[in-house]
């Protein structure tokens, strides 16, 4: 069997997702594919849904305009799509806490990230121990001070996901959704791009866009090298009786103590939930979820907000960060009728807008400069500077 689009998209998590919502909207056609039953079930389903401008080291440096400019498409972006899907987004806009449980952990923020976010176009806020718990009073006593990061954003990745699906739902006569079909094999034909899938159907698209995730490297031979799957694993918690934000701020810290090292992440929920996490293990594919993970994330959560740490669990779950050599996403043709759209590692959720953005404009061809400028920070025909060690950026998004 024989289908055709204009597009072809491999991959349903959220840069799929975004981009196919982006080109129904403008006319296409659309086919959006996804091995998995249901669109969001791999990276965007695991995410923790953090919306960075500065946590995340590889946010500043030459990927800051790509970041500022999705935060500025966020609020309106959300809005959009929640209104089409009738779902409700709620973005937490409190800000994230990175918080310093020691004093060399304090110095550290102030010396070495401080100038770096200073040089960044978002605002930062220093506090001392008493001003972050003024703001988050569970925090620890051990607390000695912190930064605010006012211009963060935090949502609930599931929350995104249903409003998306709800929105391609509603543009069926531009986009079709192929779920439990997996993508087996890409081709370019003279004048078009072929993709045949495992039931058989081939189909023949002006452009295929490949946003598959950590599996990306299978339908992009020479970037192959370049992706990789970054293991993540986190939980969510209730507080008793929670049924509202059980935080005001998403909240993050780096804690070294002798061989212990971890990356505490609680980001609040709606409903009362609180996503806790997270680890970081380059390289790794599989998505067990282990008791090793979950004690070092309780040790870290216990150090920062000791009553957090006695939450029952509700659910535990690990997933793959698509990762880049140089932590920067790939966008742009990588053949006359291939686009990537991958490579997001932890950033996938704070960059679907602009990502869906920046492949519309490469698609009609009608960048401007400011959209040159964010397209050349993540052409796939750079070089590909390896992160190196003490720079790895922290883990803030499985």
């Amino acid at each position: 069997m024989l289908e055709t689009c204009d597009v072809a998209i491999i991959g349903g998590g959220v840069i799929g997702c975004a981009i196919a919502h982006r080109l129904g909207s403008e006319g296409r056609t659309v086919l959006l594919v996804e091995a998995e039953s249901r669109l969001g079930q791999g990276a965007s389903n695991a995410a923790m849904g953090g919306i960075l401008t500065q946590t995340e080291p590889s946010c500043l440096g030459p990927l800051t305009p790509v970041i500022k400019r999705s935060r500025d498409l966020y609020p309106d972006w959300v809005a959009e799509i929640a209104e089409i899907s009738g779902v409700t987004v709620s973005l937490l806009e409190g800000g994230d806490l990175q918080v310093a449980v020691d004093d060399a952990e304090m110095d550290r923020l102030k010396n070495q990230v401080l100038p770096r976010w200073r040089e960044s176009p978002f605002p930062v806020e220093q506090l001392t121990g008493a001003e972050a718990r003024e703001l988050e009073p569970m925090l620890s006593e051990a607390v000695v001070g912190g930064f605010l990061l006012p211009d963060e954003l935090a949502l609930d990745p599931r929350e995104l996901m249903g409003a998306l699906c709800g929105a391609l739902d509603g543009m069926a006569a531009a986009i079709r959704v192929r779920t439990g079909v997996r993508a087996e094999h890409l081709a370019e034909l003279p004048g078009s791009a072929e993709v045949r899938l495992d039931d058989g159907t081939r189909v023949s698209a002006g452009t295929v866009i490949v946003a598959a995730g950590c599996l990306s490297g299978g339908f992009l031979p020479d970037h192959h090298r370049h992706l990789y799957p970054i293991k993540g694993e986190a939980f969510d918690t209730r507080p008793p009786g929670g049924t509202g934000y059980p935080l005001r701020h998403h909240i993050f810290a780096e804690i070294r103590d002798g061989d212990f090292e971890g990356y505490p992440y609680l980001v609040p929920r709606r409903d009362g939930r609180v996503a806790m996490g997270v680890t970081y293990e380059p390289h790794v594919g599989d998505v067990t979820v282990t008791a090793r993970a979950r004690e070092e994330i309780l040790r870290g959560v216990g150090i920062v907000m000791p009553q957090a740490a006695t939450w029952p669990i509700e659910r535990s779950w690990a997933g793959l960060r698509p990762g880049s050599t140089d932590h920067i996403p790939i966008i742009g043709y990588t053949g006359e009728r291939v686009l990537a759209a991958t490579g997001h590692s932890g950033l996938g959720i704070t960059l679907a807008p602009v990502t869906a953005e920046l492949v519309s404009a490469v698609l009609n061809g009608n960048a401007d400069d400011g959209t040159r400028q964010l397209l050349g920070v993540c052409r796939p025909d750079r070089e590909f500077v390896p992160v190196m060690p003490g720079e790895t950026p922290s883990p803030t998004a499985p």
